[in-house]
C-alpha cells in the first residue's frame, strides 16, 4: 500500500508540474528524433510512435510514445508513457515511467529517483540510479547499482546488483507459473529484451544490500550464501486466511441486511412521495400486462436517456473547454449539470431499490386484497410484508435473476404508465377548461 501511494504521489506531481511551464517545446509524428548535436533549452514535449533521443534536453523531457530510446542528456526529468523504454544516457532528476518494459540500459546515469509502473523493469549492470528505485509490476531484475533504498511490489524479482541503502520489497509465491513474455507481440523488432526472472525473491551470489532487507512473501528468499547483506533480514509472512464462520449464518444475516436495506429505502420512497410511490403500484395492479410491456420499452428508454446525459455531460465541457464564459453563462452550466446528475441519480437509485420497493408493495397488496392504499402506514405495512416473500423468492438460485429482471420490467412498466396518465389527464383538463371558457 505504501508503494501504491508512492507512486500515486509521485505521478500526481508530474501532472502538478505540466501546469508550470515556462518554456516548452512541442513535437509530433510517426518517428521523432533529437540528434546528438541538437540542444532544446526549456522542456521537451513528444508525441510519436517512436522517439530517439539522443541529443541534450534543457529541462524536462516529456513523452507520449510506443518506443522511447534516450541516449543523450536530460538535464531536467524524464516523464514517459510507451510500450517499451529504454534508457542509456543521463538525467539529471527524476525519471516516473509507465509502461509495460523499462530497461535502464549499461552505462546510464540518473540523478535522482526512478519511480516506474510496469510488467518488466532490468537495471543493466554498471548502470548508476543516485536516488531511490519506486517499482510496482510484474517483475523486475536488478544488475546495477542504486545509491539509495528500494520499494517495490512485484511477483518476482532477482537482485544481482548493489543497493547501497535498504530493500523492502512484496513478491509472490516461488511456485507461480511462468508467464508469456510481451515482446513476441509488438511489431518490429523490439527495444527491450525482457530477461526471465525466477519466481519469487531471489538475491545473487555478489549481490549488496547496504542496510537491512524487508521482504513480504508467502515463502522464505532464496538468498546465496555469498551475497553481502550489512544489516538484519526481516521476513514477513502473509497473514493466514481467517477461518470461514458458518456459511449458513453469514448468508442470513446478509439477507437480514439485505430486507433492512430495501425496508429503509422503501420506507423513504414512501414518506418522501406517497402518490407517486402509489399511483405506481396502481397501474401495475389495474394493468399488470400492459405494465409489463411497458416495462420492455421504459427499461432501454431510460438506459439510452442516461447515456445520452452523461455524454452531454462529459463532452460538453470538453468541447467548450478553451472558452470563457461569463457568469450568467457558467450558473446556466451549473444548474445544467446539477439537473442530469439528479436525472442519473434517480435512475439508478429507481434500478437498485425502486424497483424492488414497488414490487415488495404491490406483492403485500395482493395478499392484503381487501385493503385499500390510503395512507403511508398502510403502504409501509404492505411494503414490509411483500419484502418477505421477495427476499424467499430471490434466494431460489435462478429464479432469482427472473424475479428482479421481472421487478424491474414491472416497476417501470408502471411509472412509465403512471406519467402518461399524467400527462394525458392534464391535456384532457386543459381541453376541457378552454371549451368551458368558449
Amino acid at each position: 500500500m505504501r508503494i501504491l501511494l508512492v507512486l500515486i504521489a509521485s505521478f500526481l506531481s508530474m501532472l502538478v508540474s505540466f501546469s508550470e511551464i515556462s518554456a516548452a517545446e512541442f513535437l509530433s509524428g510517426r518517428e521523432v528524433t533529437v540528434a546528438a548535436d541538437e540542444i532544446w533549452e526549456g522542456d521537451l514535449y513528444i508525441s510519436a510512435q517512436s522517439v530517439n533521443v539522443a541529443g541534450t534536453v534543457k529541462g524536462d523531457l516529456v513523452v507520449f510514445s510506443q518506443a522511447l530510446h534516450v541516449t543523450g542528456q536530460i538535464e531536467g526529468g524524464v516523464f514517459a508513457a510507451a510500450q517499451q523504454v529504454l534508457l542509456e544516457g543521463e538525467c539529471a532528476r527524476t525519471c516516473r515511467i509507465a509502461c509495460q518494459a523499462a530497461e535502464v540500459g549499461a552505462g546510464a546515469q540518473l540523478g535522482g529517483d526512478l519511480v516506474v509502473a510496469a510488467y518488466s523493469l532490468e537495471i543493466k549492470q554498471d548502470a548508476v540510479i543516485s536516488g531511490d528505485l519506486i517499482y510496482a509490476g510484474f517483475q523486475a531484475m536488478l544488475k546495477g547499482e542504486i545509491e539509495q533504498d528500494v520499494w517495490a511490489a512485484v511477483n518476482r524479482a532477482e537482485l544481482l546488483g548493489q543497493v547501497k541503502q535498504e530493500l523492502s520489497i512484496t513478491t509472490a509465491s516461488s511456485h507461480t507459473p511462468d508467464w508469456q513474455p510481451l515482446g513476441q507481440f509488438w511489431p518490429g523488432t523490439p527495444l527491450v529484451s525482457i530477461p526471465q526472472v525466477k519466481p519469487g525473491l531471489t538475491i545473487d551470489a555478489g549481490a549488496t544490500i547496504g542496510s537491512k532487507l524487508i521482504y513480504h512473501s508467502p515463502e522464505e528468499a532464496n538468498i546465496a550464501p555469498q551475497a553481502n547483506i550489512t544489516g538484519p533480514i526481516e521476513w514477513i509472512e502473509p497473514e493466514p486466511p481467517l477461518k470461514p464462520e458458518n456459511e449458513n449464518l453469514n448468508y442470513f444475516w446478509q439477507q437480514v441486511k439485505r430486507f433492512l436495506t430495501i425496508l429503509a429505502m422503501g420506507v423513504l420512497m414512501i414518506v418522501v412521495c406517497p402518490h407517486t410511490t402509489g399511483g405506481i403500484v396502481e397501474q401495475i395492479l389495474q394493468r399488470p400486462i400492459a405494465s409489463f410491456l411497458a416495462g420492455l420499452i421504459a427499461v432501454p428508454l431510460a438506459v439510452v436517456l442516461s447515456a445520452i446525459v452523461l455524454a452531454l455531460i462529459v463532452a460538453v465541457p470538453m468541447a467548450f473547454g478553451w472558452l470563457h464564459f461569463d457568469g450568467l453563462a457558467v450558473a446556466g452550466s451549473l444548474i445544467a449539470s446539477l439537473a442530469a446528475v439528479l436525472y442519473l441519480g434517480s435512475v439508478a437509485f429507481y434500478f437498485v431499490f425502486g424497483a424492488a420497493v414497488v414490487t415488495c408493495i404491490t406483492l403485500g397488496c395482493v395478499v392484503f386484497s381487501d385493503q385499500r392504499m390510503t395512507s403511508r402506514w398502510a403502504l409501509i405495512v404492505m411494503l414490509g410484508f411483500g419484502l418477505i416473500f421477495y427476499i424467499v423468492l430471490t434466494c431460489v438460485p435462478y429464479l432469482n435473476v427472473g424475479i428482479i429482471a421481472a421487478a424491474i420490467l414491472f416497476a417501470f412498466g408502471g411509472i412509465f404508465l403512471w406519467c402518461m396518465g399524467k400527462v394525458l389527464k392534464g391535456g384532457q383538463h386543459e381541453n376541457s377548461r378552454e371549451a368551458a371558457g368558449s
